[in-house]
């Protein structure tokens, strides 16, 4: 868990020189996060639960629910491996 929110956190630090941060996350603007979308440039992770992925969610994003989960599931570690290789910005959201 550790792990995968400093890979989020190093992919939001590139995409901006001076990210706002609030509650010590960077943040990035829906403009920069729309023109990383356009560029195919991103990966998205969805981490609400799988009734509400299930609903709605943004195209392509992944799915990794970490809404109050105290440790990291065995079944998680083929998408963490994923994220982790990944060369591109990793954006999260969870609404």
């Amino acid at each position: 868990m550790r792990l995968l929110t400093a890979i989020v956190l190093a992919a939001a630090f590139a995409l901006r020189p001076a990210p706002q941060m609030i509650d010590a996350s960077p943040r990035i603007t829906q403009d920069e996060f729309k023109k990383l979308r356009a560029a195919g440039n991103v990966i998205i992770v969805d981490t609400r639960n799988s009734d509400a992925y299930a609903i709605s969610h943004i195209p392509g994003a992944v799915l990794l629910p970490l809404e109050g989960l105290q440790i990291w599931p065995a079944d998680y570690e083929k998408t963490f491996l994923m994220l982790k290789a990944a060369k591109k910005p990793i954006v999260t959201y969870c609404a």
